[in-house]
């Protein structure tokens, strides 16, 4: 291993998706040095399990305990970024609502064991820290991250700060209302950015679609194991690569959604760039594009001339590394 790695010590990353959890060892300046991945147990007990599990291997793999019990070895804290409302302070996730959880110590519970320091940060505030620190948005003091997964969520750096609002929950862009008495969001509410762009929004409206149409969508549903009620993002982004009609119209009307739920963010922020990212954005990168053309027609020319879109450089590893990046910022 790299001499200069281990004299700066690494952070261990952690990404808790609405689908997936993913682990990464980050030097400290942002380098990832290793990446794994896993499917989510929807149960908060469960996946913290999972967690515990992969960090035993990790320390048995790499010999990395102290066996003085004063913490892994070179491993200087675990970040970890979570879809939801956070207390940063205390290591709660007060609520995650594409996976139900409620008032998650997990914190403590991995303090607990491993007996190194653990911080918790909203998903996409970590990212935005990330990508301002060591990514696309270096140099740059007002940035906005959008990130479209499962849900969507977004993170502010304001004048080099990231900003967290009154009780840590600023930057829950997929919860702001884009159509009055819409869609039904899985927070309760209706009309929600997410519920319209988001990963599982996106799908439920492609089935609706394709059960009124099923012809129309016939490649859509092939591409889905053959059953409607299958079709996902992920299977539209297929079919979409195959330039499928269906799937390009689908395409089109997503990105005009994101367009709607960035426009207000432009004209309210004036950023110098918006980041975007996610598994959606990830699986059609034409969505950045696409949605650019119409924010950049309908968004006040003031706010749009100086404006950067990009896609983030991180790709599936942003929040990981935004995580470990954020517990670096925490390290004394």
């Amino acid at each position: 291993m790299n001499k200069n790695i281990d004299k700066i010590g690494q952070y261990l990353g952690i990404d808790i998706g609405g689908t997936n959890i993913r682990f990464g060892m980050v030097d400290a300046r942002g380098r990832l040095l290793s990446f794994n991945s896993m499917p989510i147990e929807q149960s908060a007990d469960k996946a913290i399990g999972q967690i515990k599990t992969f960090i035993k291997r990790l320390i048995e793999q790499r010999k990395d305990y102290d066996t003085k019990n004063t913490g892994i070895k070179n491993i200087k804290a675990v970040g970890i970024a979570a879809a939801g409302q956070i207390d940063r302070r205390s290591g709660v996730i007060i609520y995650s609502p594409n996976l139900n959880w409620r008032n998650v110590r997990i914190k403590e519970e991995l303090e607990n064991l491993f007996n190194t320091p653990v911080f918790i940060e909203n998903d996409v505030n970590a990212i935005a820290y990330g990508e301002w620190k060591t990514g696309a948005g270096k140099g740059f003091k007002n940035l906005v991250c959008i990130f479209i997964g499962t849900g969507i969520g977004s993170g502010l750096i304001i004048n080099n700060r990231l900003i967290e609002g009154c009780n840590g929950s600023a930057g829950e862009i997929g919860h702001a209302v884009i159509v009055s008495g819409g869609r039904k969001c899985h927070c309760g509410n209706n009309g929600c950015f997410e519920a319209y762009a988001g990963g599982w929004g996106i799908a439920e409206i492609a089935v609706e679609k394709a059960v009124r149409n099923p012809e129309k969508y016939k490649m859509l549903i092939e591409l889905s194991s053959g059953g409607v009620n299958n079709i996902s993002s992920e299977s539209i982004s297929k079919a979409y690569m195959l330039e499928d009609e269906a799937a390009k119209e689908l395409v089109h009307i997503t990105a005009g959604y994101i367009a709607d739920g960035i426009i207000s963010v432009v004209n309210l922020l004036n950023p110098c760039m918006i980041v975007l990212g996610g598994g959606v954005i990830d699986g059609i990168p034409d969505l950045v594009e696409i949605a650019e053309k119409e924010i950049r027609k309908r968004a006040l020319k003031v706010s749009v001339d100086s404006l950067k879109i990009i896609k983030s450089e991180f790709g599936e590893s942003a929040g990981l590394i935004g995580a470990a990046m954020v517990a670096k910022s925490q390290i004394k």
